[in-house]
């Protein structure tokens, strides 16, 4: 018999969801007390137990030059930990491992968490200092997977998305509007391929592809990042065919053994 009592059990829930809410905020913002207060509406000495708590147990950490909280170490732990156990690395880590050697530019696997584009492994090409600047979350207006997940989006998904705070303008070329991504839509389903064209960030282009198991397309992508001096130094169509091809021969595999992506 559960030593809870039935009385307890909304407030224990309760405070777990709060719990909860506060973690998914700051792993999308580096932010204050007063951000975090302001936007969960939450009471503040409820939130001064909550940070506290994380933070003792380093699930979060507080810059103590800006007073911003960011998520800690500990999920460092669990996401190796998540890692090791998700088949959908493991499957394509070979193929980007000899890709970015073959091209000499940096490769990814990255899934759609949340409204965010997770970057669940990358491969190092040549060096570059804007590669070795990238984070493994990003927004998904502009980056090259990040617009291949909203293009599946539905309609009132994709626009409920646009009319959130969720877009990012991290450059000029930054796409933030519906009817901007709509063009770009139809580009993306045309061709089987996005880019992202110094929309992240200025001087950097990145290219994605879908990928696929026995049902249709799944939520993770496969791509290339790098400086767009240099990759357009090379053959960029032949790169194209190249990544096309790597996304077939994985979304076989997948297919093969009926991979159900929980992504």
């Amino acid at each position: 018999m559960s030593d809870i009592t039935p009385s307890k059990q909304p407030n224990t829930l309760n405070a777990i969801e709060k719990t909860l809410s506060v973690i998914d905020f700051i792993s999308n913002h580096e932010t204050t007390f007063a951000e975090i207060q302001k936007s969960l509406c939450l009471p503040k000495a409820t939130l001064h137990r909550i940070l506290q708590a994380l933070e003792l147990h380093e699930f979060i950490k507080k810059d103590d030059l800006t007073d911003c909280y960011k998520l800690g170490l500990k999920f460092i732990y669990y996401g190796e930990s998540v890692k090791a156990n998700t088949d959908l690395p493991s499957i394509v880590s070979d193929y980007l491992e000899s890709f970015s050697r073959e091209i000499g530019e940096s490769s990814c696997l990255s899934v759609l968490y949340q409204n965010m584009v997770l970057t669940l492994s990358s491969f190092e090409g040549d060096a570059s200092a804007l590669t070795s600047r990238l984070v493994p979350f990003s927004p998904l207006n502009c980056s090259a997977s990040g617009k291949i997940f909203l293009s599946n989006f539905s309609d009132n998904r994709l626009t409920e998305y646009f009319e959130s705070n969720a877009p990012i303008q991290k450059t000029l070329n930054s796409i933030c509007s519906y009817d901007e991504f709509i063009e770009e839509k139809r580009k993306i389903k045309e061709k089987g391929i996005s880019y992202d064209d110094e929309e992240y960030e200025y001087g950097l282009f990145c290219m994605s592809v879908p990928l696929h198991n026995h049902l249709g397309p799944i939520n993770a992508t496969i791509g290339i990042t790098g400086p767009k001096a240099r990759i357009f130094m090379k053959d960029l169509s032949s790169i194209e065919q190249e990544l096309k091809s790597i996304s077939e021969e994985i979304s076989g595999q997948l297919k093969k053994i009926k991979y159900l992506s929980e992504y």
